[in-house]
């Protein structure tokens, strides 16, 4: 089956638990170059390497099964394009060895765009930093504190955050955030 994904043009490849790439298919390396014992950091844009670590950390303790989310990756030759990643926990012996991924540029005839989540829109890595937050129910100045930030820093973040959902409370986004499925529901244990 790995020599079938080989030939397979829409770009695919595997991270494991480390966050290294040890695996890509022809589609990759086309886009991203070869790249097999890098981090996968570096094929993401930093201001998407915290939503990047969010679903890779989901899927290493099996919170997730499978997400799909829009992010911004760096091509081999230094080009930014936004590519819609549709990525699984990858098994091996019976646990979760690391994350395989398929990564289809945005509005590529063919590509994947399976219900909302096609429409969301892309939030800085400190908008969805102050968005997972008011999911939780923090206000300005738990967030502020969380972040690191001035309280107005966090308003700024979180008016942002308004602004590219169109919505007009902090409770509107975060129902906005989980139809758009940029937010999870947690798991009760």
């Amino acid at each position: 089956m790995t020599h079938a994904l080989e030939q397979v043009s829409v770009p695919a490849y595997v991270i494991d638990r480390e966050g290294r790439i040890c695996w890509l298919n022809r589609g990759a390396i086309g886009i991203f170059g070869d790249r097999v014992g890098q981090p996968y950091a570096r094929m993401v844009a930093p201001e998407d390497l915290h939503l990047a670590r969010n679903h890779f950390a989901k899927k290493l303790i099996g919170e997730a099964k499978s997400t799909e989310f829009n992010l911004t990756a760096l091509t081999s030759d230094g080009r930014r394009i936004v590519v819609r990643v549709s990525s699984v926990p990858y098994w091996d012996n019976g646990e979760i060895t690391g994350v395989f991924s398929i990564a289809c540029p945005a509005g590529a005839v063919g590509g994947f765009k399976s219900g909302p989540t096609a429409a969301a829109p892309e939030l800085t890595a400190r908008q969805f930093e102050a968005l997972v937050l008011l999911a939780d129910g923090l206000g300005t100045a738990e967030i502020a504190q969380r972040l690191g930030v001035a309280e107005e820093t966090a308003r700024n973040h979180i008016r942002g955050l308004l602004r590219q959902l169109d919505a007009h409370t902090r409770l509107e986004a975060v129902v906005y955030a989980y139809r758009l499925g940029l937010l999870q529901p947690r798991r009760e244990d």
